[in-house]
């Protein structure tokens, strides 16, 4: 089962992964916390996780979200898939993965069919991930968004929450099947100093109502049967490495849901590969990995959407540090996208990105940058006294600039 926890640490680390960014930066202060009325959290936490019995319909998602964590905030274009289950008694309806956030973690939200089949209503204050370790998780809200750019990198995101908002509403084309989101709106482009205003499905926090996600302009096409094509090649982002033994070395990618014609996939066939400097296929060997992340055999072809502690959607670890005298990967890192349907199997090509070796402590000092403070959180995002376990240790420069790395305790 795809653990819950990949997406509490997705959001806490990995916003610079997400495909197509188009602004991000540093938040200026702690995020409004809304009424708590407008947070409808069930007293007792029961997610759905296991596939409901009725008719299965496979839909592309499209429109724009954003992301908001500790460092910052992302916007992007939503993509990747959605899956809807229409039970037999004609009316109820069984929604996987709502919100574009939470692809890849597998929870269904509960909503109804219209009599005449052309909307349907998903109840908000619904679970979209749940971490029972911690008590909280993120759950369906509705409002509004702005975030304001206030220079030097800091930014300003406020939310309001639509306190008399008691459901979200999709409507249904009767003709093309395509599913829409009403009432929601926003745009990523605003004129200075209005970064993002927007309007829509919200996922918050449940301990503290502080914002997750917004998405807006949501449009789910019908998503036909599979038929083999060969995938267009991923994209790599950045390699990072934190540069000492008790860190992790990190890879950023996108992996587009389209073949090489831009006619959409289906995520459920697609695996991806790490290969080394020369077209060697990396190994996630199971005595190292498969612990944390639920495999006990070793892997070489990582399922799209496969989640652990080192699996996200757009970023994977690796168990040591690049440097010293046995680098994992001297010059470049590669990836490959597989897309198999039927028995047919098709690839894309390895792509590479060059290997650039993180500043070690004593370039950073040389270069005349004097650690101001060090923070540490846990998966969850919160933040603790002193690093314990798995941590995220975000240190902050004398110039303003900050870093963070994973580390374990």
């Amino acid at each position: 089962m795809k653990k819950l926890a990949l997406l509490m640490m997705c959001v806490a680390i990995a916003l610079s992964a997400v495909a197509g960014v188009r602004g991000k930066g540093k938040p200026y202060r702690p995020l409004v916390t809304p009424n708590s009325s407008s947070v409808k959290s069930p007293s007792r936490v029961d997610i759905i996780t296991e596939q409901p019995e009725g008719t299965v319909v496979n839909y592309l998602r499209s429109g724009e979200y954003l992301l908001s964590s500790l460092f910052g905030y992302d916007t992007a274009y939503q993509s990747g898939r959605v899956k809807v289950v229409y039970a037999e008694d004609g009316h109820t309806v069984y929604i996987q993965d709502i919100m574009c956030y939470g692809e890849g973690v597998g929870v269904w939200v509960v909503g109804e069919l219209s009599e005449d089949g052309r909307t349907i209503s998903v109840p908000l204050g619904q679970y979209i991930a749940y971490n029972a370790d911690y008590d909280y998780g993120v759950v369906l809200a509705w409002g509004s968004t702005d975030v304001i750019d206030l220079g030097d990198g800091l930014y300003w995101l406020d939310f309001i929450a639509d306190e008399r908002a008691e459901e979200v509403t999709y409507s249904i084309n009767p003709a093309t099947g395509t599913i829409t989101m009403e009432n929601s709106e926003g745009s990523v482009e605003n004129p200075y100093p209005y970064n993002c205003v927007a309007t829509g499905l919200v996922g918050l926090w449940s301990d503290d109502g502080s914002v997750a996600t917004i998405e807006w302009g949501s449009t789910w096409t019908v998503l036909g049967e599979a038929v083999p094509a060969v995938p267009a090649n991923p994209e790599l982002v950045e390699f990072f490495d934190c540069g000492s033994e008790e860190g992790y070395t990190r890879l950023d990618f996108n992996i587009n849901l389209t073949d090489v014609d831009g006619n959409p996939l289906d995520a459920n066939c697609l695996t991806y590969s790490i290969f080394t400097d020369d077209d060697q296929l990396f190994t996630f060997d199971a005595a190292t990995y498969g612990a944390q992340n639920g495999f006990d055999t070793d892997m070489t072809e990582i399922p799209y959407g496969f989640g652990g502690e080192d699996f996200y959607l757009h970023r994977v670890y690796f168990y040591r540090t690049n440097q010293g005298d046995n680098p994992m990967f001297t010059r470049r890192i590669g990836m490959q996208v597989t897309y198999t349907v039927d028995g047919v199997t098709n690839k894309s090509d390895i792509v590479y990105l060059d290997v650039q070796d993180a500043p070690s402590a004593v370039d950073e000092l040389n270069a005349g940058k004097q650690v101001a403070n060090v923070r540490y959180f846990n998966m969850a995002g919160q933040e603790m006294t002193a690093p314990n376990g798995l941590t995220i240790q975000v240190t902050t420069y004398s110039d303003g600039t900050t870093s963070a790395v994973k580390v374990i305790k």
